[in-house]
């Protein structure tokens, strides 16, 4: 499309540049609508969303689950990837509501980092996607999704394309023009997905990981992705991280 320049960046980067209003429009983080809903408008029928498994999202130990307790109690931390917001609220809702453990010492860490520690950590984006396919020795692979699945029965909504609300009007034209573009797109990813994972090897993965990967992913946001967020939006309310739910405003 016309007029249209793309940028690139992990998700709390982006979040970032929609809140300074560097950016118009993103598929940015859940959360980050939901801590700001008032500065924001969403493209309908749109998000990047977890069936069950995600594959990408994972928590990480170098010894049993069961084994927690233990190391919390002794006061080990557990390492949060400060690539993504969304997913490191998620961990914090499983381990409160799901897993029902006692609370860590929780620190950042910058992505990729993770193995190096020793300790627990989350981790996101192609570096997760390397511990999924290729598991370290000795270290437990968690998926998130796929806990927050068993935990609610719904899927787990880890972005929405998220639009900055003012914006003048040529802007919103073109916003209407790149968002009919993209709900065409997602009704033919399906089927242009073999000829696009060969495009994605240079990353160090082979083509039918990556169609495993998109293949485990909706890109819709029907009844089920709503649900979904309306729990996470709950959870988070709960854990008094938010006020509550907001409206969902969407962009026509």
């Amino acid at each position: 499309m016309k007029n249209i320049r793309f940028l690139s960046g992990h998700p709390a980067q982006l979040n970032q540049g929609l809140a300074r209003k560097e950016i118009h429009v993103s598929p940015s983080s859940s959360i980050e609508y939901l801590f700001r809903a008032e500065n924001y408008m969403l493209l309908p029928d749109l998000s990047i969303s977890a069936e069950n498994r995600v594959q990408s999202v994972l928590f990480c130990l170098p010894f049993s689950r069961n084994d927690l307790i233990g190391y919390v109690r002794d006061g080990g931390s557990v390492s949060l990837s400060s690539a993504s917001d969304t997913s490191c609220a998620l961990l914090r809702i499983l381990w409160h509501f799901y897993w029902q453990l006692p609370a860590p010492r929780w620190e950042k860490l910058k992505p990729g980092r993770g193995l190096d520690t020793g300790k627990p950590f989350l981790e996101i984006g192609d570096h997760a996607l390397r511990l999924c396919f290729d598991p370290p020795p000795g270290w437990r692979i968690v998926d998130l999704a796929a806990e927050w699945k068993k935990m609610t029965g719904l899927p787990f909504v880890f972005a929405l394309w998220i639009m900055n609300r003012d914006l003048n009007d040529p802007l919103k034209e073109i916003l209407r023009r790149l968002k009919s573009r993209l709900l065409q797109a997602k009704e033919d990813l399906p089927f242009q997905f073999p000829e696009l994972c060969y495009r994605y090897t240079g990353k160090g993965f082979n083509p039918e990981q990556i169609m495993s990967y998109w293949q485990n992913m909706n890109y819709g946001l029907g009844p089920e992705q709503l649900a979904g967020l309306t729990a996470f939006s709950n959870y988070l309310t709960q854990l008094k991280v938010i006020q509550g739910m907001p409206a969902l405003d969407f962009f026509t």
